[in-house]
């Protein structure tokens, strides 16, 4: 028969002191952590805690644990660490992230339905067109300049990504729409196809400086050719444009929380081409209005503040071009900020150029877009 095991102290030494030592480091640990995150507590949501009323209910109870929670010192390198596990084992970009090909990235909404989204996009194909009509009133020209998504472009870099086959149809089914009632969409595809190599950016959902290049050239060639400018395109070369190759943390890579990884433990940082542009010079009185802002504006979205888009079409429009866009606009914010400004109504553009997404066409309807398209609807910009 086994002899049962005994514990005797004076065999343990200094040993027998472990535990206890382990336990006050633990409980000093944790006090310490614990009054530097309620440090960390902000004055007004302490005055808020001590409203008797809310501690009767609980709710200054539910308060402090969101605030601990949210100011726990910790949390950064908790959420590092776990952001570090999920990509090494699982490959895992979070629910707005989607990994392609190796060092590629993908928006999750490029690749997902939503609900009524045909009738979504069939309600902003006539919020654009009534707006077209409203400026035409005004004596504004409207161009529509439609963003494809990255992953119809970058398609050999999804590596099986699902797309669902509805969206196959998806740019061309609005374009035509739109054009139907009169209004001019320029098809990005097009310059964008013609870019030998890469046109978007790996780790961002937006479009790199070569596709912002080649899109810009092609929007002011249309304009032309629709005789809606008449102005040369100002020189590019390495005077003008002095480029060179640099990192560059994306969108995509932020979204998925891995710049705060350790760099040895997240996929490699991209390296592209950053470009300082020289501004256009002012050549002629006529491309200005009365009050000296630039004939041509620009409304849109963050494809408009990415990729030197808009310095690269100031100089092939050979013009200054008022960069109207607002990020995390989405279809209507640039649009409707622009459109209820005092500047819009004391000095009107002589030209208005909509740089819309593809991307945007089917997403649901907030409130504040609900809104613009009743008063659309009651004649009204």
């Amino acid at each position: 028969m086994s002899e049962s095991f005994q514990y005797r102290p004076e065999k343990a030494g200094v040993w027998k002191y472990l535990p206890a030592l382990a336990f006050g480091l633990m409980t000093v640990g944790g006090l310490i952590a614990g009054v530097r995150s309620l440090q960390q507590i902000p004055a007004e949501k302490w005055t808020e805690m001590a409203d008797w009323r809310k501690v009767a209910q609980g709710e200054s109870t539910r308060i402090l644990t969101s605030q601990l929670n949210d100011h726990f010192i910790f949390s950064k390198d908790f959420a590092a660490t776990e952001r570090a596990v999920s990509w090494n084992l699982a490959r895992d970009t979070g629910a707005q992230v989607r990994p392609g090909c190796s060092g590629w990235f993908f928006l999750t909404e490029e690749l997902t339905t939503f609900d009524g989204g045909a009738q979504n996009a069939r309600a902003r194909a006539w919020m654009v067109t009534e707006v077209a009509r409203q400026l035409k009133q005004r004596g504004i020209p409207l161009v529509i300049a439609m963003v494809p998504d990255k992953a119809r472009i970058e398609t050999a870099h999804t590596c099986g990504l699902h797309r669902p086959a509805a969206f196959a149809a998806r740019y061309d089914l609005w374009m035509n729409e739109v054009r139907a009632a009169g209004v001019p969409v320029l098809d990005l595809r097009e310059p964008l196809q013609q870019v030998q190599g890469e046109r978007y950016y790996r780790t961002d959902s937006h479009w790199n400086e070569a596709g912002a290049n080649a899109v810009s050239a092609y929007i002011a060639q249309q304009l032309r050719q629709q005789q809606l400018i008449a102005t040369e395109a100002a020189p590019m070369n390495a005077e003008t444009v002095k480029s060179r190759q640099a990192e560059r943390l994306g969108d995509l890579y932020k979204l998925s929380s891995l710049n705060d990884v350790p760099l040895w433990a997240r996929p490699a940082t991209e390296v592209t081409t950053l470009s300082d542009v020289a501004p256009v010079a002012v050549q002629s009185d006529d491309l200005f209005g009365d009050s000296g802002l630039p004939a041509l504006s620009l409304i849109g979205t963050s494809f408009s503040l990415r990729g030197n888009f808009v310095p690269f079409l100031s100089r092939h429009v050979g013009a200054p071009v008022a960069n109207l866009a607002k990020d995390g606009g989405a279809f209507d914010g640039a649009a409707q900020a622009f459109f209820h400004s005092k500047v819009f109504e004391q000095e009107p553009p002589k030209l208005i150029v909509w740089e819309i997404p593809e991307r945007m066409l089917q997403r649901s309807f907030d409130a504040k877009e609900r809104v613009w398209y009743q008063t659309l609807k009651q004649g009204k910009l």
